[in-house]
């Protein structure tokens, strides 16, 4: 929790929205450290860039390659795609290495950028909080990774979807299904 903290502290000058993503998310739900945890995703909207480069100045954060790990310095203007593109702080910045993954958004609305715009929630009904920090609901952050068959996302889903109540076992359901009829973790959410 100790990132966490400083990445909430760190966080707390931004004027715009965020929240805490990935695995650390479904540890926030769960309330309870279920793994390591090599880096902190953070989720800000695509369309707030222009306030994460007025808040991160000193030093600002790089475009990194998320397949590769390469950075580049990032131009504050400069149009960024959420999915691809991510923003990298300077690693020795926070305990663990933290990362800006940028959502789309519609109004009010987070838009999944996989789902052709199809895949929308209310920006409130997706965050969560635990000890004022902001969390990605936990049927979201499953959403991302249900695109992988790495190990820690199965390992992430099985630790947290007994914790799921029925409308978000749904939602995730409904979400994945569609385009992965087959998917393994389908059998554990129709249960």
């Amino acid at each position: 929790m100790h990132s966490l903290n400083a990445v909430h502290a760190y966080f707390a000058a931004y004027p715009g929205r965020y929240w805490i993503a990935g695995g650390w998310a479904l540890d926030l739900f769960a309330d309870r450290v279920r793994r390591e945890h090599t880096d902190v995703d953070v989720l800000v909207l695509a369309r707030d860039l222009d306030l994460v480069a007025a808040t991160f100045t000193g030093p600002r954060p790089a475009v990194e390659n998320p397949n590769t790990g390469a950075q580049r310095p990032w131009v504050p203007g400069e149009t960024l795609t959420p999915g691809p593109d991510v923003l990298a702080f300077p690693d020795d910045l926070f305990p663990s290495p933290v990362r800006i993954i940028l959502a789309a958004s519609d109004g009010d609305d987070w838009v999944y950028h996989r789902g052709r715009g199809t895949i929308r929630e209310p920006l409130d009904d997706i965050t969560l909080t635990r000890d004022g920090i902001p969390y990605l609901a936990p049927e979201i952050a499953l959403l991302f990774k249900s695109r992988s068959d790495r190990t820690k996302d199965t390992a992430d889903f099985h630790d947290v979807a007994a914790l799921l109540d029925p409308s978000r076992r749904t939602w995730l359901h409904n979400h994945i299904a569609p385009r992965y009829p087959e998917h393994a973790w389908l059998p554990e959410l129709t249960q």
